[in-house]
């Protein structure tokens, strides 16, 4: 699930490229996903509640029903 969260976290991030302001979010929180998919770090439930709102909303909910 992390990996789709990832991959819909980029389209999103496309998506929003156009702004600059929004990329100051979404390209660390990007990061810190897949730190998490390389099993280098645990996400906590406040980061994809974050990721939810901030980056991309299939992606946040599919972060939240992943078992770490």
């Amino acid at each position: 699930m992390k990996t789709a969260a990832y991959v819909l976290g980029i389209i999103g991030t496309i998506a929003v490229g156009w702004c600059l302001i929004p990329l100051i979010w979404c390209i660390p929180m990007l990061v810190k996903v897949k730190a998490a998919m390389d099993g280098k770090e645990k996400l906590s439930v406040g980061f994809k509640v974050c990721y939810l709102i901030f980056v991309s909303l299939i992606g946040g909910i599919l972060l939240l029903f992943d078992k770490d």
